[in-house]
């Protein structure tokens, strides 16, 4: 969450450390919108920044800037336009620059080597960062190496102007957060699209578990259930906010995107807002599986349409470079095909949360009806993979778990009910 005092601190931050000659001498829009959010004049700030940004349109500074009094306006939709063309840019290192000499509207490519080189008022030495002069006051230079000549060269702070080239990663990284908290009040606005639409599913016995599989997820089992009802695709952020108001966690912000990061608590707690409960572990392998016996609900092999997993868009070294599935995050549920039950998404995209404790040896004596899980250990059982995850932990048998206080970006949940 981004509340106003924080933007306005984190503006005030920037100002004071970066250096003066960066952009705010050459662009006096951008200095007096910077005094009018200090002033806590938002509208006189917004107003100032939009000039600064008609003087210099590709800006990340002005362009931050603006976003954050647009979030303090309370004006969410200009500000998601303004921070999209933000997280466009690429993320800079913090080192590569545009230098422009008095005069010069082009701009060389350089390395900023060191940020402050001074010369003291007094010295016979020729220091690192120290420059021998005949003038008795101190005089701010850059170490800068020019790449287009080949030369490192120190340049006195007064005769140039420094750009960053892309989006310095400090800024990057609070105009993310920004961006989930201006989604978390779009999706609110937005409403929920009615009531999550629910499957029914007979019940009856199957074979829970794999004989060939993990030791947890052994031996293969004969379980029976009842008939129950559970929801169609994973749950989505309009969804959630429509129950949980603007407490959505997610990591990838979306009103159409599954809700990621909830803990355990907060899946349940909106399960039993709407009268229903998160599924049992064999509910859920019976849902998966579809009727199936094979590994996965589709067969025993992954071509790589099936389901949404760690593919060549993937940033994770588990990625499997000759698949391309189309996303490198999560999916907006229902964009792989269902299962012979008509479920989305029961392999891949979020791995889910179900009510059961784990307990690794819990087949060997788990009841043949309705199992109700294990007593309490330390951790939720967690099933399906997901987004993240290599093709093999998308079996119908897989099973993990984790800590139930646990926020992971690839972990969601879906509901079900009684019959």
């Amino acid at each position: 969450m981004l509340p106003l005092y924080k933007v306005s601190f984190y503006l005030m931050m920037v100002c004071l450390f970066l250096p003066q000659s960066l952009e705010a001498e050459e662009n006096p829009w951008l200095a007096k919108g910077d005094q009018a959010v200090m002033d806590q004049k938002y509208g006189q700030a917004e107003s100032h920044y939009s000039k600064a940004l008609e003087a210099d349109p590709e800006s990340p500074r002005v362009l931050r800037a603006l976003a954050d009094v647009k979030f303090a306006l309370k004006k969410y939709k200009e500000a998601k336009v303004v921070i999209d063309k933000i997280l466009a840019m690429p993320v800079a290192n913090g080192r590569d620059v545009l230098v422009f000499f008095k005069g010069d509207s082009q701009g060389q490519d350089a390395e900023l080597v060191d940020e402050l080189v001074i010369s003291p008022q007094r010295t016979n030495n020729n220091m690192r960062n120290y420059l021998d002069t005949k003038s008795d006051k101190p005089i701010p230079h850059y170490r800068l190496f020019f790449k287009k000549t080949g030369k490192m060269e120190l340049v006195p702070q007064s005769v140039v102007t420094l750009k960053y080239k892309g989006v310095l990663r400090l800024e990057y990284e609070h105009v993310t957060e920004l961006n989930r908290e201006v989604n978390r009040h779009l999706i609110a606005a937005k409403g929920s699209q009615g009531t999550a639409e629910m499957v029914a599913l007979k019940g009856g016995c199957f074979k829970m578990g794999n004989d060939n599989g993990l030791p947890d997820e052994q031996p293969a089992h004969e379980v029976c259930l009842s008939p129950f009802k559970m929801d169609k695709y994973e749950v989505t952020q309009a969804e959630f906010q429509s129950v949980m108001g603007l407490d959505n966690p997610s990591h990838f912000s979306g009103a159409d995107l599954p809700v990621d990061s909830a803990t355990w608590f907060e899946a349940d707690r909106y399960c039993k807002k709407l009268g229903k409960r998160l599924p049992t572990e064999a509910e859920w392998e019976y849902a998966a599986r579809g009727g199936t016996a094979t590994h996965f609900y589709w067969g025993d092999t992954v071509k790589g349409d099936e389901a949404n997993f760690c593919d060549k868009n993937c940033a994770l070294n588990t990625r499997v470079v000759s698949i391309n599935d189309g996303y490198s995050g999560p999916a907006p549920p229902g964009k792989f095909p269902p299962n012979p039950y008509g479920l989305y998404d029961m392999a891949g995209n979020l791995a889910e949360w179900t009510n059961d404790w784990m307990n690794e040896n819990y087949y060997r004596n788990s009841p043949k009806d309705n199992p109700p899980g294990s007593h309490p250990t330390t951790a939720k059982v967690v099933r399906g993979g997901g987004w993240e995850s290599t093709a093999g932990f998308l079996r119908s048998s897989n099973r993990a778990a984790y800590w139930v206080k646990m926020r992971n970006y690839a972990i969601g949940f879906r509901c079900v009910s009684n019959l």
